[in-house]
């Protein structure tokens, strides 16, 4: 008999909001709860006086709830606004193009693809189909961005290196002539940067995750599944393999790496190349163990010296 039309957290949900409950720790607040039902983790059923659908997964499964209701902004219509400046540039079917974006002759934009306000596609760049481009994206000449690739307003894709070479008349700027090669699936938060390659690729893997503000450097190399929180800074020639989880901030200095499967704790830097399956912590980046050890250490070293 319960209509559900929205959905909300279990602190703010309504009389006809399903309400996701995936953890323990939610259990009090939860009934407290002015939410209609609850989508929650299998074994939890008993816990509520209300209507539950249990599964593995809560938080995922509610995605497809806002999907199913409707809940998500819907798409432009496709078209290419009057303001757009796209002649000579290849465009697929379906695609929309809006205010005043520039697509230069040779650039490719695949079947489905958005291109909102004011972004830029250069000569010879190619993105796939089913891409999302918010507004203010730049993609220089020589990027390739895969399938559904989302990227985030203001980030700029292609950009050559950051590499001077001393010189008596000043630092001279040092050409890049590769490319930037973008995975199907993979996520770019706004603000981000990502550098065209001195030689050869700067390549993020299928499925990558970046936040706002993570600048991947030139010839950087991220694998297949990698999560990168904000701010994270790699220099050239750094790399981090597929299925590795990246803390805010962490920065990683010119050809360091870290293996498939690691985790890099918030503020880490790494400065060596280290296996997969690590975890890092701290300034230089070292075991976390290790880490915490010399930080008790540290603490119990400063109990014995405080004056009596």
């Amino acid at each position: 008999e319960l209509t559900i039309t929205g959905v909300g957290s279990v602190e703010h949900a309504g009389p006809a909001d399903l309400a996701p409950v995936d953890s323990a720790r939610f259990l009090p607040v939860a009934h407290a709860s002015r939410a209609g039902a609850f989508l929650v983790r299998t074994g939890f059923e008993g816990e509520f006086d209300r209507p539950t659908i249990s599964c593995a997964e809560p938080l995922r499964a509610l995605n497809r709830v806002i999907e199913h209701l409707g809940l998500l902004p819907r798409d432009p219509e496709p078209g290419v606004d009057p303001s757009a400046r796209v002649e000579g540039a290849e465009l697929g079917p379906d695609v929309h193009i809006g205010p005043n974006v520039v697509a230069e002759p040779g650039a490719a934009i695949g079947r489905g693809t958005i291109l909102r306000a004011h972004c830029v596609i250069e000569p010879g760049a190619i993105i796939g189909a089913g891409c999302h481009l918010d507004p203010g994206v730049v993609v220089h000449t020589g990027v390739a961005i895969g399938d559904r690739v989302r990227i985030g307003a203001n980030s700029v894709l292609g950009r050559p290196g950051f590499a001077y070479v001393p010189t008596p008349d000043g630092p001279e700027h040092i050409h890049h002539l590769g490319r930037v090669v973008i995975g199907d699936d993979t996520h770019i938060g706004a603000g981000c940067a990502i550098d065209r390659a001195r030689f050869g690729e700067t390549r993020l893997g299928v499925q990558v995750k970046l936040d706002n503000h993570v600048h991947i450097g030139h010839n950087c190399i991220v694998g297949d599944r990698t999560v990168i929180a904000a701010q994270v800074g790699l220099a050239g020639g750094a790399r981090i393999g597929s299925d590795c989880l990246v803390g805010g901030q962490a920065g990683f200095s010119d050809r360091a790496a870290v293996g498939d499967h690691s985790q890099v704790g918030a503020r880490a830097s790494v400065m060596r190349v280290h296996p997969g399956g690590c975890r890092l912590w701290g300034t230089p980046a070292r075991d976390k163990n290790e880490h915490l050890r010399e930080l008790a250490a540290l603490k119990r070293l400063g109990k014995e010296r405080k004056p009596k």
